[in-house]
């Protein structure tokens, strides 16, 4: 995440200096009519929006500078950089109907509208960002009953017939994972479609705090690699699972 942060701040600064010096690159500028555009402050607007972009860039280089000196969660990287994200679209669409003077008065009700929309949607759409990210930042739940050990977490499910069970093994790490493939990771869980170093595919279900971690092979090829929030919760499914393998 420190690598995103810096490269998203780098990209915010270089975008304020493009719009500063390429105004059109501004979004609705460039569709305007030049008597609909000569109700605009051009010159302050891409001005503003270039401070706007510089503020933001600035800060995410900031974030990403102290996150190579001090260890920030995950969830913290995310959270500032949507709360960032969506400080700069917000102020976006203000600098836009404060430098436009065809947003003003009874005439620019319409245009003033369809700012508020787009405010409105990039509010819901980043908090459905947020909601899904921390649901799938949670441990999975790993239920074993009489027939299949089921998964469920970040989104992602797993459902493990016993009959069809070949082998288990537990192990005292994690496995060597080379490549997500179709999966979320955060500080404490990985979750989903990944492969090892040794170009297995497999399904992980894995929590930090989890402790041991059982290995499941199928008899179809199926991998995966189980373990719970806790350490005692873990154990006691592992022996769940090896009982019914007597």
């Amino acid at each position: 995440m420190i690598w995103t942060d810096l490269i998203t701040g780098a990209i915010l600064m270089l975008t304020g200096w493009a719009v500063y010096k390429f105004p059109m690159l501004i979004s609705g500028v460039n569709t305007m009519s030049k008597k609909r555009l000569a109700k605009v402050d051009l010159e302050g607007l891409k001005l503003a929006y270039r401070n706007v972009f510089l503020i933001c860039g600035g800060a995410m280089l900031l974030f990403g500078g102290l996150s190579t000196l001090v260890q920030i969660p995950m969830g913290v990287h995310l959270i500032v950089l949507v709360v960032v994200t969506l400080a700069l679209v917000i102020a976006c669409f203000v600098l836009n109907k404060r430098y436009d003077m065809g947003m003003q008065g009874e005439e620019g009700k319409k245009e003033r509208r369809k700012h508020w929309i787009g405010i409105i949607i990039t509010i819901v759409v980043f908090a459905i960002v947020l909601f899904f990210f921390f649901k799938g930042s949670k441990p999975a739940t790993i239920e074993v009953s009489e027939d299949y050990i089921t998964a469920k977490g970040g989104g992602y499910s797993a459902s493990i017939a016993t009959a069809d069970i070949a082998l288990t093994t537990v192990l005292s790490d994690w496995p060597d994972i080379s490549l997500r493939t179709n999966g979320l990771s955060t500080d404490n869980v990985s979750i989903g479609h990944f492969r090892l170093k040794s170009g297995e595919s497999c399904m992980l279900f894995l929590c930090d705090d989890g402790g041991p971690v059982l290995e499941v092979r199928t008899v179809d090829g199926g991998l995966y690699y189980l373990n719970c929030a806790t350490e005692e919760e873990t154990l006691e499914m592992i022996a769940k699972v090896k009982a019914r393998e007597r």
